[in-house]
């Protein structure tokens, strides 16, 4: 899956290239591989190595995808459940000293679609939120630091996930259309949002996300918008606007597919 390359990609108001998505997903997958195939039953191709070399950015993604899916997201759950469980111990910290928040935020442009605001973010709930396996592999999918995401209740995604500049991965819970404690609002210029929490197990708000879709000349424009909290050292909040780039490249390009969509 590779991002559609109508997309345009802007962080601080200026224009990003592709190369530079890119270029910090490879950085991304080198991590992650490290990370997995240390995991029992993880087999990579034998040409992985080589792959990295020639920075096959393709072939490395899809064999990324092929071991995350062999291993199954309760493997990899369980596998990372130490490093999850000292991260979550340190959101509750962060969220402890102050309830201020830093946003990062990644906005990009859609031109010469046909869908409506409403019609891809619905899109991107769909694949996000609905459960099939199709919709597991694309979620994994849009992001080498990918490791479970899934709906566990109405309105509620289970994620795992290694966010931005973190050296450790979170698990936690994404409860949308929940704003208790969002400290971002909604931008006018935009037609729709998808706000949320984002919470610990037990509860404990560590966050939160208000995404928002409007119009842009002849095309579309999305707002990926993440808040974290604000002792959070600003170099972890720009690396998240790659990430933000990088998964919701690959997502609004699955939005934009029809044979997504397609029974």
């Amino acid at each position: 899956m590779k991002i559609n390359n109508d997309l345009v990609f802007e962080i601080n108001g200026k224009v990003v290239s592709h190369d530079k998505v890119n270029e910090w997903e490879f950085k991304r997958m080198v991590a992650v591989h490290k990370m997995l195939k240390k995991m029992e039953g993880a087999k990579f191709s034998p040409n992985f190595d080589k792959w990295i070399k020639d920075k096959k950015i393709d072939a490395i993604r899809s064999d990324i995808l092929r071991v995350k899916m062999q291993l199954g997201i309760d493997r990899m759950r369980s596998e990372l459940k130490s490093r999850t469980n000292l991260a979550d111990a340190i959101s509750k910290f962060s969220n402890i000293l102050t309830n201020k928040r830093k946003f990062s935020m990644t906005e990009i442009v859609i031109p010469n679609t046909n869908l409506t605001p409403s019609e891809l973010l619905d899109r991107i709930v769909e694949i996000m939120m609905v459960n099939n396996d199709k919709h597991l592999e694309i979620n994994l999918n849009t992001n080498p630091d990918h490791y479970v995401l899934q709906e566990v209740a109405d309105n509620i995604q289970e994620v795992l996930e290694t966010t931005g500049g973190s050296p450790l991965p979170t698990h936690f819970y994404a409860h949308y259309n929940d704003e208790e404690n969002l400290k971002s609002s909604f931008d006018t210029k935009f037609e729709v949002q998808a706000p949320g929490t984002a919470r610990l197990e037990d509860g404990t708000i560590i966050g939160g996300v208000r995404h928002q879709v409007g119009r842009d000349k002849n095309g579309l424009r999305f707002r990926a918008l993440v808040e974290f909290p604000a002792v959070l050292p600003n170099y972890m909040i720009k690396a998240h606007q790659l990430h933000l780039a990088c998964e919701f490249g690959h997502w609004i390009s699955s939005a934009l597919d029809e044979r997504n969509f397609n029974s």
